[in-house]
């Protein structure tokens, strides 16, 4: 009977044991499969180590134990890696930029990062107006302008003076920080208004705001495509994989100086030249604007570990449409296809004078493409005091995205098929509408 006892004893161990194994077993894979998705997502960040180098805005990380924000990462970073070369062409005139306004941003203590909202904001281009009305390399709404002290009329629109702006914007950023406290919802407030995202965050309080449950598809997307500009333009070796050979190497930091004549071209997008920024950099006040900067020893003409940017460079968002409210859109059921521009001559009119304008509105006309921030020469071929009419032509076209130099013939008008218009008050900021004849 003992030695049964003891044979039924060791069969009952030997169940337990297989038991407990299988159970052990299961529970083992069970966490694999749970843990599995995270993993196969986080290894797709492709970073050497993300402990060590953690991808974030502000200091302020990018979750890596949170499926879905992974997920979302990974397909915004895949999707900027695809419009590489245009970042290209954005870094280029940042690089101009950039040296102008970090200095602003560290004086106003505002992490650098946000000098990449602009980016996405304007596409570096100073005279870019949304639908909306937001208008300048900041693309401030009129309102938010004014009540950070900014002249706001059909006259005078400090929106578009780059140095007035940037100090506007950085007040308004150091506001919604004081209203919201965290770096992130700064950013997704700049793109959806601090009274939404300040209710939104309180309903979730819990949430990190990379998954709140935002309602526009363009305010969900807005903070993922800035940190992914941000890192492609910042760190491109870490992300070689999704790079090809010609972008990576444009997206280093060991790309070639903007040349002289792009330069100056960039610069007088914004009604700046190199005496403005000399002055600038140096802490001198400039003649037009009397903003003294806080000189910043780090920054230099081609800099580029930064990120920024309007339309959005995804193209989720729309290109900027016209100048200002005056500027008359085209009408798509008019037979007249006129090109709009945007005048950033100064002085006064003379017959043979050549003037400088910038497109403000995308179209296709004969073919060609203009997109907006794109250069035109034009001549002042007639002036005519009898009817206070002026006749223009142009003369050369210059890609903003390339800087490639085209022959361009049009004539300003105001009415379709009957060149020549109205003598303007002053040459700065003339709106003009160009048509084939």
């Amino acid at each position: 009977m003992t030695k049964l006892f003891l044979i039924v004893s060791a069969g009952l161990g030997c169940i337990t044991l297989i038991a407990q194994s299988a159970v052990a077993q299961t529970n083992q894979f069970l966490a694999l499969n749970v843990a599995a998705p995270v993993k196969a997502l986080t290894k797709q960040l492709n970073f050497a180590s993300i402990e060590e180098s953690p991808v974030h805005f502000c200091g302020e990380n990018i979750p890596t134990n949170h499926p879905a924000i992974v997920e979302r990462w990974t397909r915004t970073l895949n999707q900027q890696a695809s419009l590489a070369a245009d970042l290209t062409v954005l870094k280029r005139r940042a690089s101009v930029v950039f040296p102008i306004i970090e200095p602003i941003l560290k004086q106003y203590r505002i992490p650098s990062d946000f000098k990449f909202l602009p980016l996405l904001e304007s596409a570096v281009t100073n005279r870019a107006v949304s639908r909306k009305g937001a208008a300048g390399f900041w693309q401030l709404m009129p309102q938010t302008a004014q009540s950070l002290g900014l002249s706001v009329s059909h006259r005078r629109d400090e929106r578009f003076n780059l140095l007035k702006a940037t100090h506007a914007a950085c007040r308004y950023i150091n506001e919604l920080y004081d209203q919201l406290g965290s770096w992130m919802l700064v950013a997704t407030a700049y793109n959806a208004g601090p009274n939404y995202i300040q209710q939104l965050s309180r309903q979730h309080p819990d949430m990190h705001p990379m998954a709140l449950p935002y309602r526009a598809a363009e305010t969900k997307a807005y903070l993922y495509q800035t940190v992914a500009i941000k890192e492609l333009l910042t760190r491109p070796q870490a992300y070689s994989d999704r790079l090809s050979v010609r972008n990576l190497e444009a997206l280093s930091d060991a790309t070639d100086p903007v040349a002289s004549a792009e330069r100056a071209t960039i610069l007088a997008s914004f009604d700046m030249d190199e005496r403005d920024v000399a002055r600038a950099l140096i802490g001198e006040k400039t003649l037009e604007t009397g903003i003294t900067f806080v000189n910043d020893s780090t920054t230099t003409v081609v800099l580029l570990t930064e990120d920024e940017a309007t339309p959005e460079i995804s193209t989720e968002k729309p290109l900027p449409a016209p100048a200002t409210a005056q500027v008359t859109p085209v009408e798509t059921a008019s037979p007249t296809i006129r090109l709009v521009t945007r005048s950033l001559s100064e002085g006064p009119l003379t017959e043979g004078k050549l003037c400088l304008f910038q497109v403000v509105q995308p179209v296709t006309l004969n073919g060609r493409t203009f997109a907006v921030g794109d250069m035109i020469q034009a001549h002042i071929e007639v002036i005519d005091a009898g009817s206070n009419r002026v006749f223009l032509r142009t003369d050369q076209l210059t890609t903003a995205q390339t800087q490639e130099k085209f022959s361009l013939k049009l004539v300003a008008t105001d009415q379709p098929k009957q060149p020549g218009v109205a003598l303007p008050a002053r040459l700065e900021g003339w709106q003009l509408s160009w048509e084939l004849l």
